[in-house]
C-alpha cells in the first residue's frame, strides 16, 4: 500500500516529542498508544484533504476518532480481564443504550471518513435522529425536565415534546462538535477537559479511559497535526459527551449552567453559524471557512512561520477561553458545580465570542469556501 505521508526530519522531531510526553504523563500504555497513532498516519486510506477545514495545510489521516475509540475499548477490556476495581459508576458511566448509541454514531462517521461524501448530509442527519430518538425513547430520564427555565421546563414535561426537543438538541450538538473540529487541539482539548471533569466528579472508570485516550490524542494532534478526529470522532465522542452531560445533569451532578460553560464553544459557534448562513441564504448543511477558529487562524498564520504551530495555537487559545475557564473554575471552587451562577460566565463567553468574531474578521482576506 502506497504511503502518501512523507516522514521528514521535522516529523521525526515531533514524533519524538510525542513519545516523550506520552511516556511522562501516561507511562508505557501512553507510549504504546502513541506508536499506534504514528502508525495510522503512515497509512494511505482515509486521508483528509488539505485546506478542507480552511486551516489544515498538511496531509492528515481522518482515523483519529477510530483510534480514540479503539484505545478506550482496549483500556476498558484490559481493566476487566485484570480485575481492576471499578469505581462507583462501574465501567460504563451512562447506561448501555447510551454507549451503543455513541458507537453507532462513530460507525456512521467512520463510513464517511473512509469514503468521503459517500453519505449525504440529509442521510446522516436522518440516521442520527433515529439513533437519538431510540436512545431518548428507552431512557426518558435523559430529558432535562429540571431546567430552571419555567416555560422550557413545562414544555419538556410533556412526554412527546420533551422527547422531540431532547433529540433535536442531541443531533444539533453533534453537528456543533463536528463544526468545531477545525483546529489542532480544539475539539480534542474540549473532550479531554470535559471527560477529565466528569471523571474527577464521578470516579467513573469509563471517563478515566476517555480522558486518557483523548489526552494522548490531543498531544499527538497538537504537535504533529497529522491525525484528526474525523467524523467518527466528532459523531461518536460528541454523542458520548452530550449523553453523559444529560445523564449527569439528571442525577444532579452538574448544573446546566456549568455544562454550558464547559461546552461553550461548539454551542455558541453553531448558533452563530446558523444565523450567519440563514441571513445570507446559504445552506446550513454545507461547511464553510468563516468560523471563529478560521478567522483567528488567519491572523495567527501571519504571526507564526509554522502553519502547524499557528493551527495548534488557534485551538489552544479557544480551548483555554472556553472549556479551560470551566476547568479553572472547577479546580478553584469558584461556585458549586450544581449552582446556576455559572450562567454569568457563559454570558461573558458569548460576548467574548462576538467580539473576537468581528475583530478577527477585520482586514481578513477573502477565501474560497471549503468543499466537502
Amino acid at each position: 500500500m502506497k504511503n502518501v505521508f512523507i516522514f521528514s526530519e521535522e516529523d521525526l522531531i515531533k514524533s519524538s516529542a510525542c513519545l516523550v510526553l506520552a511516556s511522562i504523563f501516561f507511562g508505557i500504555p501512553g507510549l504504546l498508544v502513541m506508536l499506534m497513532l504514528q502508525w495510522i498516519t503512515r497509512q494511505s486510506y482515509a486521508e483528509d484533504v488539505q485546506d478542507k477545514h480552511g486551516i489544515s495545510h498538511i496531509s492528515a489521516s481522518r482515523l483519529g476518532g477510530a483510534a480514540v475509540f479503539g484505545c478506550t475499548l482496549a483500556l476498558i477490556f484490559s481493566a476487566l480481564i485484570t480485575e481492576v476495581t471499578l469505581l462507583n459508576r462501574g465501567a460504563y458511566g451512562i447506561y448501555w443504550t447510551g454507549w451503543i448509541g455513541a458507537l453507532a454514531c462513530a460507525i456512521l462517521g467512520l463510513v464517511e471518513d473512509i469514503r468521503n461524501n459517500y453519505l449525504t448530509p440529509f442521510f446522516r442527519l436522518a440516521v442520527m435522529m433515529l439513533i437519538f430518538g431510540m436512545i431518548i425513547g428507552v431512557s426518558p430520564f435523559l430529558v432535562p425536565v429540571e431546567l430552571n427555565v419555567a416555560w422550557l421546563r413545562y414544555l419538556l414535561g410533556v412526554p412527546f415534546i420533551g422527547w422531540f426537543l431532547t433529540v433535536i438538541f442531541c443531533v444539533g450538538f453533534i453537528n456543533a462538535v463536528n463544526m468545531a473540529d477545525g483546529a489542532n487541539g480544539l475539539l480534542p482539548g474540549i473532550l479531554t477537559i470535559s471527560f477529565s471533569i466528569f471523571y474527577l466528579e464521578t470516579n467513573g472508570f469509563v471517563y478515566a479511559t476517555l480522558m486518557t485516550s483523548c489526552g494522548l490524542f490531543t498531544i499527538f494532534n497538537v504537535i504533529s497535526g497529522r491525525l484528526i478526529l474525523g467524523d467518527a470522532g466528532a459523531y461518536g465522542l460528541g454523542a458520548a459527551l452530550v449523553l453523559s452531560g444529560l445523564f449527569l445533569f439528571s442525577e444532579g451532578v452538574f448544573s446546566a449552567s456549568f455544562l454550558a460553560v464547559l461546552l461553550a464553544y461548539p454551542c455558541i459557534d453553531i448558533l452563530v453559524s446558523l444565523v450567519r448562513r440563514l441571513t445570507k441564504g446559504k445552506s446550513v448543511f454545507l461547511p464553510d471557512d468563516n468560523h471563529l477558529h478560521n478567522r483567528l487562524n488567519y491572523h495567527f498564520r501571519r504571526w507564526f512561520r509554522s502553519k502547524t504551530l499557528a493551527n495548534s495555537i488557534t485551538g489552544a487559545f479557544i480551548v483555554f477561553l472556553t472549556s479551560g475557564i470551566a476547568l479553572l473554575g472547577y479546580m478553584g471552587h469558584w461556585w458549586p458545580i450544581t449552582e446556576d451562577q455559572w450562567v454569568f460566565i457563559f454570558i461573558g463567553q458569548i460576548f467574548a465570542y462576538w467580539i473576537a468574531f468581528f475583530v478577527s474578521g477585520y482586514e481578513r482576506a477573502a477565501v474560497t469556501p471549503c468543499q466537502g
